[in-house]
């Protein structure tokens, strides 16, 4: 055989000493081109004046000092003046001097639900550069802060992040590359930013004259020119904000037989000549000139909390059906009455309230504590149905709670695959937090704890562990007030098992320990079977085999008294696995080979677990000295867990080829495979395994 490269081959090469086995090499199909993100909102052909604006921040622009991080410009002023429009205005002046893409997120300053977390603005923002196609972003902030860096140090690109509440939601996503820019708007002047540098422009209401030329250009100049005296009341009455005139001047379009001073309070009392809040005043004359069923359809949105809304929640929330719902949110928007945001995978278009229209618009109609109740019932049913199809898809084997009755359907969201279904979980990630609050709230907890029980595939597949513990003991705590077993039973254990991912393996035996408790009163071997199966695993996530054998051995059992097959791969597994690293190869070699099968032949199969068992099969072929089959065995569990998209556990088959080729005395091979799964699991964010990786790497550097 001659096995050597001279440099002249063009594709893949395969260069090894020895070949058991074939090779066998797959060709993907070719990379698609990059897009580009363009995602600046158009500027409205109304945008008027702010010529010295622009000015100014070019000529701030053009003086700043050329550090080793981006520029930041900061645009504030109060709410309604324009600073979203100008900000997209320049922006768009800016485009070619960021060719690799102009990105926009809102940070939700002012939200009902709390301001936009920086991680999930990393993600966002990564999402739009085209990354978590294909594989799971990580969910550690510092993790998605470190990809978001790396992505923008070798790209030239513009951030606009909108409505900041404060610098902490900006500073983190600063990227360390001067040919970026990062572009802010908010009510306040954040501090903070400008002793880092940043620049600072506060915009203010549009003069007279422009004020007028603002309105001409909605309503028409002929218009104005017929009524210069209504067209200066209503301008003046509105201080020039932008915002405040567009919005009188909208119901003025839709009705061209009124006068301008239509625009204007209705007079209860002799009219002042200035507003105190022209942004109020403007909203509230809008509302009143809205049809009825918009007005309610507005108001039901402003009692939602959440961040956004699409047109399938907007439907549920307000009992319409979602082509309605979706004429109705277009013709709101039209009005200024609600802001869009941006496009979500699945979702679609979002739309956002601002906070002076959300304030108003709750004061209208019926009581407001029954038109929240109502709106939010049905927004919930909304999330209780979608996710539920998400887990369907998902986590078939995943035993779900019953879903509560809601008072009213909703219409149903369908999944056609499982990536659309993880995507729209990660899509609405952020209404997780505000969701389980309000369900916890509600006077049924069974809502709350069904909620918890189909979120699990958004856990199970992306491991955000601070979430889920928040998600599972909130669910915990609604189901000791409804005190309903099984669901007390389920929020335990799923709540024990994130604990058992954060390393708190004893609060995890107790929550295993209740519900195995309340099984046993049940009379329910099952259940007996999996929470003692929860305990020895989470000893053997400790690393107290000796112990968790004798578990998951009496689990074993009861599963196979019962003949549940996915419950004896589970124990069986982990039995497997424990035995082998106590040194029992010859016991574990069988029961993990079994436990591999009954994954497999489940209907359908449970791809997950089943690739964990092989896993943990060619670690009990390393540890029995079945050097080459554990690495073919590792290596194809690897390549299922790429195929599922479980990026934490191809980091671990990783490490696990690392301890096998240790074992085989093969050190520079294992540094490469720990060098590997070291830097995965830091792109994933897991303290516990990265610390572990370093330790493995240090020593074998020091042997």
């Amino acid at each position: 055989m001659r096995n050597t490269m001279d440099g002249s081959g063009v594709g893949v090469a395969v260069q090894v000493g020895h070949i058991n086995g074939g090779v066998h090499v797959h060709l993907g199909l070719p990379p698609a081109a990059v897009q580009v993100p363009r995602q600046l909102a158009p500027v409205p052909v109304v945008f008027t004046d702010r010529k010295e604006a622009l000015l100014s921040l070019d000529a701030g622009l053009g003086q700043a000092a050329v550090g080793e991080t981006a520029p930041v410009v900061v645009i504030t002023g109060a709410d309604g003046v324009g600073k979203r429009a100008l900000a997209t205005k320049w922006a768009h002046h800016l485009a070619d001097r960021y060719p690799d893409g102009q990105l926009v997120v809102r940070l939700r300053g002012g939200s009902p639900v709390g301001p936009a977390r920086v991680a999930e603005v990393a993600r966002s923002l990564l999402r739009s550069l085209g990354l978590g196609e294909h594989a799971p972003l990580p969910w550690a902030e510092q993790d998605l802060l470190g990809l978001w860096r790396s992505e923008t140090s070798r790209r030239r690109v513009l951030v606009l992040l909108e409505d900041a509440a404060d610098a902490g939601q900006v500073l983190p996503l600063v990227p360390a590359a001067p040919d970026c820019l990062v572009l802010v708007t908010s009510s306040e002047p954040l501090p903070a930013l400008l002793a880092h540098g940043a620049l600072h422009h506060r915009l203010e209401p549009l003069e007279a004259e422009h004020g007028l030329r603002l309105l001409s250009r909605i309503v028409g100049e002929e218009r104005t020119g017929r009524d210069p005296d209504g067209a200066a009341a209503l301008v003046g009455f509105h201080s020039g904000m932008p915002l405040a005139i567009a919005l009188a001047a909208a119901d003025l379009v839709l009705q061209p037989d009124l006068p301008l001073r239509a625009g204007l309070p209705a007079p209860s009392l002799p009219r002042p000549t200035r507003s105190d809040d022209p942004v109020r005043d403007a909203v509230d004359t809008a509302l009143a000139y809205l049809p009825p069923q918009e007005r309610e359809f507005l108001r039901r949105l402003a009692l939602v909390p959440a961040p956004d809304l699409d047109r399938a929640s907007s439907a549920a929330a307000t009992g319409t059906t979602q082509p309605q719902a979706g004429v109705l949110l277009t013709e709101l928007a039209a009005r200024g009455l609600l802001a869009t945001a941006q496009r979500a995978p699945v979702r679609g278009d979002l739309y956002t309230l601002r906070p002076a229209v959300r304030t108003a618009a709750i004061g209208v109609g019926v009581p407001a504590r029954l038109a929240a109740a109502d709106a939010c019932n049905g927004y919930l049913a909304h999330l209780l149905q979608a996710v539920r199809a998400c887990a369907q898809l998902l986590t078939p084997h995943h035993r779900a709670l019953p879903r509560p009755y809601m008072g009213r359907p909703v219409e149903p969201l369908r999944f056609t695959n499982r990536h659309e279904a993880l995507a729209w979980l990660e899509a609405i990630a952020p209404a997780v937090a505000p969701a389980m609050i309000t369900a916890v709230s509600c006077d049924d907890p069974a809502i709350a704890c069904a909620l918890a029980s189909d979120l699990w595939p958004l856990f199970h597949y992306h491991r955000d562990v601070t979430m889920w513990i928040i998600v599972y003991e909130a669910g915990l705590r609604a189901a000791l007030r409804w005190g309903d077993p099984m669901a007390i039973r389920e929020m335990s254990s799923t709540l024990a098992l994130g604990l058992v991912i954060a390393g708190r393996h004893t609060e995890a035996a107790t929550h295993y320990s209740r519900a195995a408790a309340l099984a046993q009163v049940a009379g329910d071997r099952a259940g007996v079977a999996q929470y003692t199966s929860g305990i020895g695993a989470a000893l053997h996530d400790a690393g107290v085999n000796d112990e968790a054998q004798v578990l998951l051995g009496e689990a074993l059992g009861l599963y196979a008294d019962l003949d549940d097959r996915r419950g004896a791969g589970l124990a069986g597994m982990l039995l497997g696995s424990a035995a082998a690293r106590q040194g029992h190869v010859d016991f574990a070699l069988p029961i993990l080979r079994t436990a591999r099968a009954d994954f497999t032949e489940l209907r359908p199969p449970d791809a997950l677990n089943s690739a964990r068992a092989l896993a943990y099969l060619g670690e009990g072929y390393s540890l029995a000295g079945q050097h080459d089959l554990a690495a073919v065995t590792l290596l194809q569990a690897r390549r299922e867990f790429a195929n599922i998209g479980h990026r934490h556990w191809i980091a671990r088959a990783t490490e696990f080829l690392g301890q096998a080729a240790e074992r085989a005395g093969l050190p520079d091979t294992a540094l490469a495979w720990y060098t590997a799964s070291l830097n995965q699991y830091v792109a994933l964010g897991s303290g516990r395994d990265t610390a572990r990786l370093r330790g493995r790497i240090t020593i074998l550097e020091e042997a």
